[in-house]
């Protein structure tokens, strides 16, 4: 009878924490001995105990990429749970740790994504790790719970906010931003002290909003012929034109309605430049004049309708004819 085969132990140096009720170690491991012993319990696979989100590849590529980049670094820990196979101990003496490798030696609690970016990464970098030792599966999935609930991300709109700090900046997203601030800053805008640009607020129109509703028109239609120095004029006279026609100047910062008008800004425009032959703001006021006086109002609870709902009430009523007057012949 063969003896059993014995288990590769790695040593690596470590810092013990105390938080209330837990213990666990600080360290920094190789990924080529770390990644093969880790696991996550899924909902799909195992409903009783699971409860880890299904991984994303596409996410994990990115993160591998930024890592292997040069300039990138990830100071922020994966979050493991030691289990029984792993023979966890950890040495006062020496200040390390150890462990026994294995296929389901941790269980990842966070940090599941930055894993696996670790791990298909070209560069073999040192993963920064807090493990936790002695958990129950309840222990677990509160703490799970736990990390998921009280850690808030970075709001997206203070992201794009620094990030010509950080010289990260597209070619597209600095025209955006340089049209958000001028139009946040000039005394006869109509989003004048009706922008925010690093969060949401109510009665405002963030930046994540105005990038996503004016990002869409500004590489395609009728933004396309225009010179690029006269984008802006074209922009500040079509919300001129909106705003001027709206009985209810709120409407302009729902984040619905501003979307709303922009996926109709090339109908709009191009109407305007074949029966006006203008796109000065009174020429636009006249193409949306009737589209301001419709009923926007929200249903069950709602205080405006849908992007969808809006568009569509948008769309029925430029399609809609009119009746021929003496006035016209």
């Amino acid at each position: 009878m063969k003896p059993a085969k014995t288990k590769l132990r790695f040593s690596y140096p470590a810092l013990l924490l105390k938080q209330n009720k837990h213990r666990f170690y600080f360290a920094t491991i190789p990924v080529d001995s770390l990644f093969s012993s880790c696991f996550v319990s899924r909902r799909d696979e195992d409903a009783m105990v699971g409860f880890q989100r299904a991984l994303n590849e596409a996410r994990a590529n990115d993160i591998a990429e930024y890592l292997a980049s040069g300039n990138g670094s990830i100071p922020s820990n994966i979050v493991l749970s030691a289990q029984d196979s792993a023979a966890f101990s950890y040495d006062r003496k020496t200040k390390s740790l150890s462990f026994a490798q294995g296929p389901q030696a941790f269980l990842v609690l966070d940090g599941q994504h930055r894993l696996w970016g670790y791990h298909k990464c070209q560069k073999r970098h040192r993963v920064p790790v807090a493990i936790y030792q002695g958990l129950t599966r309840p222990d677990e999935a509160k703490l799970f719970i736990d990390i998921n609930t009280t850690q808030r991300g970075v709001p997206a709109a203070l992201l794009l906010d620094i990030k010509h700090i950080a010289n990260v900046e597209s070619a597209r997203e600095a025209t955006l931003r340089q049209f958000f601030d001028a139009l946040r800053q000039e005394s006869d805008s109509p989003l004048n002290g009706r922008l925010s640009p690093a969060k949401s607020i109510h009665g405002k129109v963030s930046r994540v909003t105005f990038n996503k509703a004016v990002g869409a028109v500004l590489t395609s239609g009728v933004m396309l012929d225009t010179e690029p120095a006269n984008r802006y004029r074209l922009l500040k006279n079509y919300l001129n034109a909106v705003d001027a026609e709206l009985n209810d100047k709120r409407l302009l910062t729902s984040a619905a309605f501003f979307e709303a008008i922009f996926e109709l800004f090339n109908v709009i425009v191009q109407s305007a430049i074949n029966s006006e032959k203008s796109v000065k703001q009174l020429a636009l006021q006249r193409i949306v004049q009737p589209l301001a006086r419709l009923e926007y109002k929200g249903t069950a609870g709602r205080s405006v309708l849908s992007k969808r709902e809006i568009v569509e009430l948008m769309q029925s009523a430029l399609r809609s004819k009119t009746a021929i007057t003496d006035e016209m012949l």
